[in-house]
């Protein structure tokens, strides 16, 4: 396994391709192979990254990462709505050398049909295959692709050979998602796609490409040191009361209303409060909304020991709304 710095080995042209990378895509279509090229998701998520210490920018509370926004012009955490300004220097090596980091499969097609036009390039994500109908068709696609570019999905339920390039295009992409188990969810997404092709007994290269080559998750994986990745981890969840040191659940509630799903949620937090008489559970209210399908999400964030007792007290109001979802992590 190959391990590229993106900060030191960038193409011109395209931000988030490298050199070593183009080089190796022609090398491997001039002998008549396939390339598949990895990203996490199909969408972006933004943060910041310091090119000179690797420092990712995390939120002091929840220890995930904080993603970039415009309106405000903030740093903010998805999990607690924390917010602080954007830097201009690096808070750790105080350099001016903080990079956004954000991508997506789109993005990543259109730099490779300019640069490679004469070869099938195909994108497989839940944009380009929504259906049966569409997989079905997708699986031809896939036969007849030089280039494939996937995401996560890429991980269940496709074998196929002639597959002589993986090339995981950023990896630190999935470092943004702001969830506890972010850090396992990789190491094991990418394991799972080293063992899907070795397991054919084909001779593939598989490379990473990633502008934070020291950070500790990536070194656990190009080095196949579970051992201490795995302590690593137990460690920051007992520190920051995650499970398997606690119970967590989310109650997420959506409406196309914003003031009615944020006083549903808030009268819901009271009446958890009020059953919280030792406050010895953590009860947390995410007053930022997520919106999907023209609806907006509220969260309410739990952890404690015995939380399938504890939310009986909301019973009535589990059964009666469909639009209220509960989470068990």
């Amino acid at each position: 396994m190959l391990l590229v710095n993106l900060s030191q080995d960038k193409s011109p042209n395209y931000p988030y391709l490298s050199n070593t990378l183009l080089k190796e895509i022609e090398n491997t279509l001039n002998k008549d192979k396939k390339v598949i090229l990895y990203l996490n998701k199909r969408w972006e998520f933004s943060s910041l990254i310091c090119n000179n210490c690797n420092n990712l920018y995390k939120c002091k509370n929840c220890d995930v990462s904080m993603s970039v926004h415009k309106y405000p012009a903030k740093l903010i955490c998805h999990v607690c709505s924390d917010s602080k300004d954007i830097p201009r220097k690096c808070e750790k090596c105080a350099k001016e050398s903080l990079q956004k980091v954000w991508i997506w499969t789109q993005q990543i097609e259109d730099y490779l049909k300019k640069e490679f036009p004469k070869y099938n390039i195909f994108r497989f994500d839940t944009d380009s295959v929504k259906n049966k109908t569409e997989k079905s068709k997708a699986l031809e696609n896939l036969e007849k692709a030089n280039i494939i570019i996937w995401t996560k999905m890429i991980t269940t339920g496709f074998d196929f050979k002639n597959i002589w390039l993986i090339w995981v295009i950023l990896l630190e992409q999935e470092l943004l998602i702001p969830k506890y188990n972010t850090e396992e969810k990789i190491y094991s997404n990418i394991k799972q796609l080293l063992w899907r092709w070795s397991r054919n007994w084909e001779i593939t290269d598989i490379i990473i490409q990633t502008f934070i080559p020291e950070n500790e998750v990536v070194k656990s994986i190009t080095d196949s040191n579970y051992k201490d990745f795995f302590i690593k981890t137990l460690e920051e969840r007992k520190l920051f009361n995650y499970p398997p040191y606690s119970q967590m659940l989310t109650l997420e509630y959506r409406h196309k209303n914003k003031e009615k799903a944020k006083a549903f949620m808030e009268n819901l937090k009271n009446k958890l409060d009020l059953e919280n008489t030792n406050k010895n559970i953590e009860i947390q209210f995410v007053p930022n909304p997520s919106k999907r399908h023209n609806q907006f999400y509220y969260k309410i964030i739990i952890k404690w020991d015995n939380l399938r007792e504890f939310i009986t007290v909301i019973k009535p109001e589990i059964m009666r709304n469909s639009a209220l979802v509960v989470i068990f992590e």
